[in-house]
């Protein structure tokens, strides 16, 4: 007995090449108007592939019937995100005491290049807590 599988509508595949393609042209648009001296295009077209992708890679598995991610999705993101703070938080916690002494004992002086990642990694941090926080009060 043959089981005829309905193939009208939006694939996992199809779905993952979409999201793929667009951001994918956006990257190369930003390149390509480097290349030729268009960097206000360029930009423009890698920022709209961005937005647009990213747009498809969220709202998709939210609107579609078809599953398009499944919990072994959830739990590799879940574990690359972890893996991504811990990493970030160790480097951090050990780095910018460090640099912090350093500065003020006149050894090392901190561009605003390093103030600007120390500010970057605090914003990080803060909005990871904040997202925690909502998540947790959500469940």
């Amino acid at each position: 007995m043959s089981v005829s599988q309905n193939t009208t509508g939006l694939t996992r595949r199809t779905y993952e090449r979409i999201v793929y393609a667009i951001v994918g042209t956006g990257i190369v648009g930003l390149f390509a108007g480097m290349l030729v001296g268009q960097q206000l295009a360029g930009t423009v077209v890698y920022l709209l592939g961005c937005w647009v992708g990213g747009s498809i890679a969220v709202l998709a598995p939210k609107l579609s019937d078809a599953p398009l991610q499944d919990e072994r999705d959830n739990a590799l993101h879940n574990r690359a995100s972890g893996l991504t703070m811990g990493l970030t938080m160790m480097v951090g916690l050990t780095v910018i005491p460090a640099l912090y002494v350093l500065d003020e004992s006149g050894h090392v002086e901190l561009t605003g290049t390093v103030w600007g990642a120390i500010w970057a990694a605090s914003a990080l941090f803060l909005l990871y807590g904040v997202s925690l926080g909502i998540v947790k009060h959500r469940r």
